[in-house]
């Protein structure tokens, strides 16, 4: 798809790279999730406006971005025959979650 894929447990979610995760669930939620990590996660800049609550500028594109890639990622599961299920969980957060490989692979 174009950027990195990582697939881990989230109970071993202190890795947390850079792009796309597969994450495997061994306790609540339960199951297999994706997730998206943008690079800038990591710079001062944005971890001093996340210490800071700052919901605006920075943070707002963040979510917007995770938002978005992780939806393509699902979206792209979805055309490949993957069962996968968008799950509400509270206000805009969503689990994307995966529930079962294709039985009928592209080939």
């Amino acid at each position: 798809m174009g950027f990195p894929v990582t697939v881990f447990s989230y109970e071993m979610s202190e890795l947390q790279p850079v792009g796309g995760y597969v994450l495997v669930h061994e306790m609540e939620p339960f199951g297999v999730t994706l997730d998206w990590r943008a690079p800038v996660r990591n710079s001062r800049s944005y971890i001093e406006k996340a210490i800071a609550q700052e919901r605006e500028g920075l943070i707002r594109y963040v979510s917007a971005a995770t938002e978005i890639i992780t939806k393509a990622m699902f979206d792209v599961l979805d055309e490949a025959s993957f069962r996968v299920l968008i799950d509400h969980q509270e206000r805009d957060y969503y689990l994307y979650r995966v529930l079962e490989a294709p039985r009928f692979p592209i080939k």
